[in-house]
């Protein structure tokens, strides 16, 4: 077998800037892929998607003119009407491929002229490549239907001189100006009854001058038949050894290795050029030759002598330069979040959580009276702290608003300019013999970017030792966003779905009757899967908590709510509904509900950025983006904004690395992480967010990232899928007054120590939210 290679120094493809060439070529959107095992270009036609091979080495003139070849095949060829025609006998598949090869590139290229560079590049490549097998050959003894490929993919460009008689001119002419599918049909039709009249004409030729002798007519007749037929058929007429050799590489290609149920498979069929992008019918893996029959198909193959030799070479050099050892892709797509489902709203949650409370301390729970009076010392010592806190934290706050104000003015300030009236100014115009700034002029500021902010906080059981310490953090964000007029929502991701307390309450939970209604309410699902390839998010709820929707009274409620239940988790003192306690990370699938939450957020609030601030202490659950084959390229490919992800399988958060970009690209938002991480040290982070550390540049970023968290309790992380990662001290407090423990016998130096150490937790303290004030301000 002849092995084929395209020189290496030519740029190689950008796979993803080809797919948006194809749906731009295509005029709608097709799918795109790239697959290990596709022996070929092809384009089904039922699902829309064009397929293509992952070759070794392929330069950008070959693979435009590749995919404008079959994204021709995809506007201009049909899916019916010329199975009848390939059915009575296989050899005719290959004229009808040539010849409508020939009509879809001449449109394709009159619709984009641009491709006919490529076009005659991308031929001149592969011919000096040798993939149509032409050295040694006489051109004039190839059958007509080789000539005209010839013709019409490597003679149209200058490549090589075709010799055809005065008769065979009509068939250039007619295959240069065939418009329809019904001329090209007619053609190959007109072509094939030719050359089948010119082969019966020689097999009765060669009949009549078969020798007489008699003692070894059996088998003498029999090889000599295959040999005159080996040499006829081939299609390098004066070399009989090297045209059998052929012969049998075409047979080969044509099937085997096949199976009955395959589609016979071949260089005449299967084809890049051919109809393989007709034939593909709903199933990527099987050709026209299953639709018409494979063991009729296969067995017309064998008993006709072969044809299109020049087509065939061709296929098979493209073939060659596959890469039969790249990895399987997979692809997969994101189905649609039930919103209504996924998300539990805030006046739900209160509603719910003030039901609850008012039910252990009614004493329909329990006639306790110790236990209802402990709830009600439970609820009035948070909501004490709560207090205390808010009182602590409005110098901060009003601190934060008064950077955020200054920085929003100076940013102002850049973006103003002085523009002349063209009015004169009476009282400068004196001063026109020295000085030409005599008008009149206006100070012009250009509009600022309004932001809003949408906060997720991880409600996982790892969580419970930090939470309070970050939803104190968290609430310096949201008491800064209400002073200073800026759009919010903190919602609360968790593996526990929600369950009613008004009607889960009424049952024993260990009851039949409480099973078949915990069933019944999940049992609407939470996603709509649209494709086979749709990702499957687990079960899992957002947690409304708190919005700049709410009025005064609605807020201070809801706070309060959501301050009872953060401290339930680290006290477990107070009684809540077991819906609200932790559970585990769905952090991915928190982020897809964010491609509806933050456009509607967004325009509800009438703002052009929307910054989305994730705090987690780790990485979500799979959700099946990520392989574990390491013979595997997993790809993200996103409808709506047509782009599709590598997954880098290798990253332990790749899957929320790939979703939040594909969150950027399709919303436009700022992404933000907060990692709370609980040490003092990040050593066991190296190589998940380091992974250059090994190189001497690497090892000093990342000692420098060690150096900051441990003197700031904070570092940011520099490979991540977010604009920005902080790996923050997972306890670290909101520390408001320096001296505040300090006794009142204290010597000067200790108050001196206190002071410089306490300011600097303090501005360590409220870093993030000063780094997202400078994000939001910009």
């Amino acid at each position: 077998m002849v092995k084929y290679t395209l020189m290496s120094q030519k740029t190689l493809v950008k796979t993803a800037a080809k797919d948006i060439l194809a749906r731009a070529m295509a005029m709608e959107d097709i799918t795109v892929e790239h697959r290990a095992d596709a022996p070929s270009a092809y384009f089904d036609t039922k699902n829309r998607v064009l397929c293509l091979p992952v070759w070794k080495q392929m330069d950008n003139s070959v693979y435009d003119m590749l995919v404008g070849h079959e994204v021709s095949h995809a506007l201009h060829t049909p899916a019916d009407g010329w199975q009848e025609f390939c059915k009575e006998d296989g050899n005719r598949h290959m004229f009808l491929n040539i010849v409508e090869d020939a009509r879809i590139e001449r449109l394709i290229k009159d619709k984009f002229p641009g491709l006919r560079r490529d076009f005659a590049s991308a031929y001149k490549t592969l011919h000096d490549s040798g993939l149509f097998e032409l050295d040694g050959k006489n051109l004039s003894e190839l059958p007509l239907i080789d000539r005209l490929n010839l013709e019409f993919k490597l003679g149209l460009f200058g490549l090589v001189d075709v010799p055809f008689s005065a008769d065979e001119q009509q068939y250039v002419k007619r295959m240069a100006d065939t418009k329809t599918f019904d001329e090209v049909m007619e053609l190959a039709k007109e072509l094939y009854d030719l050359w089948k009249e010119e082969e019966d004409q020689k097999e009765s030729e060669e009949g009549a001058g078969a020798p007489s002798d008699g003692s070894e007519s059996g088998e003498g007749s029999g090889k000599g038949s295959d040999s005159d037929t080996s040499d006829d058929d081939t299609f390098n007429a004066g070399e009989s050894g090297d045209g059998n050799e052929e012969s049998d590489d075409v047979n080969r290609g044509a099937g085997e290795g096949q199976d009955g149920e395959d589609s016979g498979a071949s260089a005449e069929d299967d084809t890049d050029d051919g109809e393989s992008a007709e034939s593909q019918d709903g199933d990527a893996g099987n050709s026209d030759a299953g639709e018409l029959g494979a063991d009729q198909y296969e067995a017309n193959q064998y008993q006709e002598p072969s044809v299109g030799e020049t087509q065939s070479s061709f296929e098979q050099g493209i073939d060659e330069l596959r890469d039969g050892e790249a990895s399987e892709h997979r692809y997969h797509t994101l189905p649609t979040m039930n919103l209504d489902r996924c998300v539990v709203d805030w006046k739900t949650i209160n509603e719910d959580l003030d039901y609850h409370y008012n039910r252990q301390i009614s004493g329909t729970a329990t006639g306790n009276p110790d236990y209802i009076e402990s709830q009600v010392r439970h609820r009035t010592e948070a909501m004490v702290a709560l207090n205390k806190f808010l009182q602590k934290s409005k110098p901060t706050v009003n601190h934060m608003v008064q950077q955020f104000q200054m920085k929003q003015a100076a940013d102002a300030d850049k973006r103003t300019d002085i523009a002349k009236t063209g009015v004169l100014d009476t009282t400068t115009m004196v001063n026109y013999r020295w000085s030409e700034d005599i008008f009149v002029k206006n100070e012009v500021h250009s509009d600022g970017k309004s932001h809003g902010m949408v906060l997720f906080v991880d409600w996982s059981g790892s969580m419970a030792s930090i939470l309070q310490d970050t939803v104190e953090q968290l609430l310096i964000l949201v008491e800064f966003c209400r002073k200073a007029g800026i759009p919010f929502e903190v919602y609360g991701f968790s593996s526990n779905q929600f369950l009613p307390s008004r009607a889960t309450e009424k049952f024993d939970r260990y009851s039949q009757e409480y099973t078949d209604y915990i069933e019944k309410l999940q049992s609407h699902p939470q996603y709509t899967k649209n494709r086979e390839d749709n990702i499957e998010p687990h079960a899992f709820q957002l947690y409304q908590w708190l919005t700049s929707d709410m009025n005064a009274r609605q807020f201070k409620h809801a706070l309060q709510n959501f301050w009872y239940v953060a401290d339930a988790q680290r006290t477990y003192r107070s009684s809540i509904p077991r819906c609200y306690s932790l559970g585990c990370t769905p952090l991915n699938e928190a982020i897809l509900c964010a491609f509806d939450i933050v456009p509607a957020f967004q325009s509800r609030n009438g703002i052009q950025i929307v910054n989305t601030v994730v705090l987690s202490d780790g990485e979500g659950h799979g959700i099946g983006l990520r392989g574990y084959s390491r013979n595997e390229t997993n790809i993200l490919r996103d409808q709506k904004s047509h782009k599709t992800y590598n997954v880098d399988t290798d990253q332990r958060g790749c899957e929320t690395d790939v979703l939040i970009q594909c969150l950027k690209d399709r919303t436009g938002c700022n992404t933000i992480s907060i990692r709370l991480h609980d040490s003092n040290k990040i050593d066991n982070l190296r190589w998940t967010y380091w992974s250059d550390c090994g190189t001497e540049e690497g090892h000093k970023i990342f000692t420098k990232a060690c150096s900051d968290f441990k003197k700031l309790n904070f570092t940011t992380a520099p490979e991540t899928g977010y604009d920005e990662y902080f790996i923050v001290k997972g306890d670290l407090k909101v520390e408001f007054d320096a001296l505040e423990s300090i006794g009142d016998d204290a010597s000067y130096t200790k108050i001196k120590n206190a002071f410089m150490k306490g300011n600097s937790s303090k501005k360590s303290s409220r870093v993030i939210a000063s780094r997202i004030i400078d994000i939001i301000a910009a």
